[in-house]
């Protein structure tokens, strides 16, 4: 068992918020690291109501011993609203998944999931450069996923969004700032999947359908969701069951580790370091 970090007057605290809370998988990871490097602070669940968001951050604004604030589902958008200043990519994806408190007591939001993914399948051994990937969902992660994928060189992205305007939008912002890259909103019968994301809710509730038809994926590298609860959802589990590989929703999670912990300053032995980034 992991030893609790001492908890003094000089420890920082990271929340971590979301509603419900229950399924995060990163406070084991980060404590530890927090312990064996001898960093005084503590990364701590907190569950906030979605209409609390915007108060809630204005009281780490003023809460000096906070470096930043780490943000899961469903206050993404809420936290892109709720910020001071944003990162190009979170911009984009008009989502922030951590946040740092900078020494003025300003917020600066950034959204590390796309580059957690795309850092993740690496780990996996699978390149995205020159592949075709599915993405389905293109919410604030599913947009980071897709803009990281882009960036990593996939020649061929297939956005699935139930969501006709999102889609459209999106796939018009990628023709125009990738315009080698073939983005569409369906799979052609002609094109084979080479990795599948599923970057949507689907797969939280047991009864919920898959998010695509696995019978399309049959010559998938690998099968990648960004659902941590459960830890290996329905779809994942017949993608296994057919030979397939899989990737669970906490790698992406545990990928973007030195990210975050980087944003907060936290790096280094001891207290935020007080940069903006």
């Amino acid at each position: 068992m992991q030893p609790v970090p001492e908890i003094t007057g000089k420890t920082v605290f990271i929340p971590l918020i979301g509603h419900p809370v229950e399924q995060v998988k990163s406070p084991g990871p980060v404590n530890a690291w927090f312990s064996d490097n001898d960093v005084a602070a503590v990364l701590i669940p907190v569950d906030i109501l979605p209409d609390k968001v915007a108060s809630f951050l204005d009281a780490i604004r003023g809460t000096g011993n906070c470096p930043g604030l780490s943000v899961t589902m469903p206050h993404k958008q809420a936290a892109y609203a709720g910020v001071d200043a944003l990162t190009d990519r979170a911009r984009r994806a008009e989502a922030v998944n951590i946040i740092h408190r900078r020494p003025d007591g300003t917020l600066l939001g950034d959204m590390v999931d796309g580059e957690a993914m795309v850092a993740a399948l690496a780990k996996n051994g699978v390149s995205v450069r020159g592949k075709c990937v599915l993405v389905v969902g293109a919410g604030g992660a599913g947009t980071a996923i897709i803009y990281a994928l882009a960036e990593a060189g996939a020649a061929t992205i297939v956005v699935i969004e139930r969501d006709r305007a999102k889609s459209d939008r999106l796939i018009g912002q990628l023709r125009r700032d990738y315009p080698q890259l073939q983005a569409q909103d369906s799979l052609p019968d002609d094109i084979d999947v080479d990795i599948a994301i599923n970057a949507s809710p689907a797969g939280m509730n047991a009864a919920d359908p898959h998010p695509f038809p696995l019978e399309r994926l049959t010559q998938a590298e690998i099968i990648a969701d960004a659902v941590t609860k459960p830890p290996v959802t329905p779809w994942l589990e017949e993608a296994r069951r057919r030979g397939i590989a899989i990737q669970a929703g906490a790698e992406m999670t545990l990928a973007q580790l030195p990210t975050q912990i980087a944003f907060w300053g936290l790096d280094k032995a001891g207290r935020d370091d007080g940069k903006g980034r």
